[in-house]
């Protein structure tokens, strides 16, 4: 009786060990360093990381041809002279405003040559 029961336990004890191997090589391959998880999180990573370089990219290009139109566009470089520095050109004549204040402002109201508290 006692040689038969060896070997079973044996077998039992095998099957185990191979189990948990089994169990182990799966939570390694879900979550070790190169596992599924982070595998697929530097995935996402890397998607977005491409995402900006697009756009990127994309301003860099836009911001090349404004380059390229300050250098020889001579309308853009009127445009910026007359906003920016409030040049004007020979014989123009510049005139300015001056912006309305705030409707808040209390010295932005009329006053009247009577006071209204005051009586005629």
């Amino acid at each position: 009786m006692m040689a038969k029961s060896k070997p079973f336990f044996l077998k039992r004890l095998m099957f185990i060990m191979v189990g948990l191997v089994l169990l182990l090589l799966l939570v390694h391959a879900l979550f070790g360093k190169r596992g599924y998880f982070e595998l697929k999180r530097m995935k996402d990573q890397k998607g977005n990381l491409d995402h900006q370089i697009e756009h990127l990219k994309l301003e860099n290009k836009q911001i090349l041809e404004e380059i390229k139109s300050l250098k020889t566009d001579p309308k853009v470089i009127e445009k910026i002279a007359r906003e920016e520095l409030g040049l004007v050109k020979p014989g123009e004549i510049k005139i300015t405003t001056n912006k309305p204040d705030s409707p808040g402002d209390p010295s932005s109201k009329p006053t009247s040559s009577q006071d209204k508290h005051s009586k005629p």
